[in-house]
């Protein structure tokens, strides 16, 4: 004998079906499975979308890093181009500035040079014996060329007095110190330009050649500090 599960009637033989409440064992057995069916494949679902939801975030993640990378590459890129231009106009300025202190220093030499020789001009067509004099005095202490013993400080000029006063013992003096300072400062700029310390470079040899004119103008033959005893 067979009771129905739901409402508890009787079920004849070679039925399934409840006459009283029309339940169907075998239709509730089925909606059981096809129930659990759905439910297995929402979890199914819903993991395989949980799995392509972490996937694309690690994606994102991985994308926001190399994003990140990128733009710290490219402004270190930038501070280093900033710090290369400006490393670039300081030594140009540098270059500048020495390049118009020689320029400075040769114009002065030349205007000292005309200015002598225009004072001797006028001596010699007030004083006709003026030019025997001077040249009596070309092997002593070179008083008349004074100038040309102070050109020997700047770069190249110490030639200068071996061309044109030969004999004159002073103004020879301060060419050779003039050649001294002239083979020193190449050396120097050398140093400088690798150690990067050229300013102090530029102010030992604007010094130099401060105390070498100095001396000449004032007919002192006084020897160049530090240098001035090389090879002697």
């Amino acid at each position: 004998m067979a009771y129905c599960v739901r409402c508890g009637a009787y079920i004849p033989e070679g039925q399934s079906i409840c006459l009283a409440c029309g339940y169907d064992p075998e239709a509730a057995q089925i909606a059981l499975r096809e129930k659990a069916e759905k439910e297995q494949n929402a979890k199914s679902g819903a993991a395989a979308a949980a799995r392509q939801y972490g996937s694309k975030s690690s994606n994102e993640e991985l994308r926001r890093r190399l994003e990140e990378q990128r733009k710290r590459s490219q402004e270190q890129n930038r501070q280093w181009a900033e710090q290369e231009r400006v490393r670039r106009e300081e030594q140009a300025a540098r270059e500048e500035a020495r390049r118009r202190q020689q320029e400075d220093d040769r114009r002065w030499a030349e205007e000292q040079y005309r200015r002598r020789q225009a004072e001797q001009s006028t001596r010699s067509a007030f004083d006709p014996d003026q030019t025997v004099r001077s040249g009596a005095g070309v092997s002593g202490t070179g008083e008349g060329n004074k100038a040309l013993a102070a050109l020997s400080y700047l770069s190249a000029l110490f030639l200068v007095p071996y061309i044109f006063t030969p004999n004159d013992e002073y103004a020879k003096f301060h060419a050779k110190q003039g050649l001294k300072l002239f083979v020193f400062g190449i050396v120097i700029d050398v140093i400088g330009g690798l150690t990067g310390i050229g300013w102090i470079a530029t102010l030992i040899r604007l010094y130099l050649i401060y105390k070498g004119m100095s001396n000449a103008l004032n007919g002192r033959k006084e020897k160049l500090p530090w240098i001035g005893n090389i090879l002697e």
